[in-house]
């Protein structure tokens, strides 16, 4: 019975916060306006640092590809 109790009160909450988006719609739509530009300016900072961290890696792949190749040159 305890997750009937859950369920119920799942669907009363979602019931809830669905009236309240409807009730509060003009509310809602500000509110979504104000944070796409947020959330738009979080993801670029993401993929900032991912296209970073990429650039790091291959330098230092890099690096250690020419340090191999001149220890060959030198050794022979």
């Amino acid at each position: 019975m305890k997750g009937m109790k859950e369920l119920l009160v799942g669907v009363i909450l979602a019931v809830l916060g669905v009236a309240g988006i409807w009730y509060f719609l003009g509310e809602v739509i500000t509110v979504i306006k104000g944070v796409i530009p947020i959330f738009v300016l979080l993801v670029g900072a993401v993929f900032l640092m991912i296209g970073v961290s990429t650039m790091r890696e291959k330098s230092v792949e890099l690096g250690e590809c020419e340090t191999g190749s001149e220890k060959e040159e030198s050794e022979t």
